[in-house]
């Protein structure tokens, strides 16, 4: 299967909310096109090759609410999700509710605890691994960091001329959901979690040997002066997709550029 980790449009209303730039009207016919030409482009997939679509920030607002997750629904199905693939388990999640749950409170509760019959499902089961996707990170490079501590992004020269920096700290889950999640992950031996968002790649590990892999984007990159030396050597930062192989004990994954 193709997993696509969440930003499949872009004019979600909340992002133009506080300027003059677009209306409402104007921002959901934009973004109503956008959902079509997305169904459009991928009609072409292989029918023989799944395509699980993930709800990202740009897709639902940082701040859900039951309207934006609905609307997201009414053209890709639901939000969250679980599913079989030759014996791994694959849970997928509207994780950008971790990030700010104060507008669907009860959405978010109700996908915790589904969340959590899941993962318990997936082991009774002896599943080989079981693998959770979801559009942010839920940490960049370990589990107990402060967004506070965390560095930043040079604006991308698609932006045009800035000495402004993004800062990291955007990309991240609150560390005070983001334990919530990961004390499951831990409890019921989560393999890896794989993410995008962050417009680069960054691959990490929990300290309980959870993968946290977050894939470059097929957009605008960035690239984070916060991010280990190391990385750059272990994989190329550009545009491009992850291939994921999976065995029976292990898994392997390799990042493949298609700006070359």
């Amino acid at each position: 299967f193709v997993s696509i980790c969440g930003d499949l449009c872009d004019m979600e209303f909340s992002f133009y909310s506080n300027s003059n730039k677009f209306t409402k009207d104007e921002c959901d016919t934009i973004q109503l096109q956008q959902m079509l030409d997305f169904q459009q482009t991928w009609s072409f997939l292989d029918d023989s090759i799944a395509l699980v679509c993930l709800c990202g920030n740009h897709d639902v607002g940082n701040r859900p609410t039951k309207a934006s997750i609905d609307k997201y629904k009414s053209q890709f199905g639901d939000e969250y999700l679980a599913f079989w693939v030759n014996g791994t388990y694959n849970i997928v999640l509207n994780n950008v509710l971790f990030v700010n749950p104060e507008g669907a409170m009860d959405l978010y509760e109700e996908q915790l605890i589904w969340l959590e019959n899941r993962l318990h499902y997936a082991t009774r089961h002896s599943a080989n691994h079981i693998f959770v996707f979801g559009h942010h990170p839920w940490f960049l490079y370990t589990e107990e960091e402060e967004l506070s501590d965390q560095l930043g992004s040079p604006y991308p020269t698609e932006w045009g001329t800035s000495d402004q920096i993004f800062p990291d700290s955007y990309f991240s889950i609150p560390k005070r959901t983001r334990h919530v999640a990961m004390k499951l992950f831990q409890k019921y031996g989560v393999t890896a979690c794989f993410s995008g968002h962050f417009h680069q790649n960054l691959v990490s590990k929990s300290s309980f040997g959870m993968h946290m892999i977050i894939t470059a984007p097929l957009s605008i990159v960035f690239e984070s002066t916060g991010k280990p030396k190391e990385q750059n050597e272990l994989e190329p930062n550009g545009r491009g997709i992850r291939i994921v192989k999976v065995f029976q004990d292990s898994f392997a994954h390799q990042f493949e550029l298609l700006d070359t």
